[in-house]
Formats: structure tokens, sequence, C-alpha cells
């Protein structure tokens, strides 16, 4: 049997790269947001929100948080995932803060406790904690 296509009527339709995957603040990291946002305000910070990519933005680009003073309109603190880490700088000066390996890490670096203060961040009740949910689930579920 013969085939009925010519080797000339082949096209090859190029396909552009796909751009690579653009770093998005984790559910961890919305987690530590949430966390800090007292300490943020009992340090002179009203405002921590997060920034979502726009259209045209560089495909590297996903979200980022901006931390605002109080009476600011302008955002002190900027922090954003790349990877495995979090990168802060000061979005006034453009000054880097540096790479962190949580965001945990980056806001005490820029909210640390005062000297001779317990610090109001308690420790995260998840950090360790491991739960079996299947049992409870089978309970749950009447079985």
């Amino acid at each position: 049997m013969g085939s009925s296509h010519s080797e000339d009527a082949c096209i090859v339709i190029p396909f552009a790269p796909k751009p690579r995957a653009a770093a998005y603040l984790t559910p961890f990291d919305r987690m530590e947001i949430h966390r800090w946002r007292e300490r943020a305000r009992l340090l002179g910070y009203d405002r921590m929100v997060i920034h979502d990519r726009e259209p045209g933005d560089f495909a590297e680009m996903g979200n980022f948080l901006s931390l605002y003073r109080v009476g600011e309109s302008w955002s002190r603190w900027v922090f954003a995932r790349k990877g495995s880490v979090v990168s802060a700088w000061c979005s006034l000066t453009g000054a880097d803060l540096g790479e962190y390996p949580s965001l945990q890490v980056a806001f005490q670096t820029v909210m640390p406790t005062p000297a001779g203060l317990r610090p109001t961040v308690p420790e995260p009740l998840y950090s360790n904690v491991v739960m079996a949910f299947l049992p409870r689930l089978r309970r749950a579920a009447g079985g």
C-alpha cells in the first residue's frame, strides 16, 4: 500500500518556546503574611498588599507583596518569590536587602523585634505538625 501524500506536502509548524513559569507567592507565603499583619501594624505599617501580575509584565514576574508605612502612598518594602528564595528590596531607594529562605526570615530582617520586647509573632503552630486525616475522615463519614 502506498501513501497518497508526497513528501513535499508536509509542512513543519514551528512552535514558539513556552515562557518560563512566573514566580508566585505560595500558599505558605500567604499564611505568613496573615501571621505578620498585626506585628506590621504595631511597627507602623498599615498595609500589606499582594500585587498580581498585569498584562504586559515580564513572563518571569508573578505577584509580589508591598509593605506600606502609615501615611505613605508608596510602599517601603517589596517581597517577591524567585523559586525557593524570597527577594526583598526597598522600593523607595531601590536598595536590595537580599535573598532569604522564607518570607518569615525576610520579615524578621525588615521588622525586627525591638530590644527588650517579646516577639509578637508566635512560632507557627503548623511548623512540625503531622496529622493523620484518614481516621478523622472515616469517623466523620460514620465508618
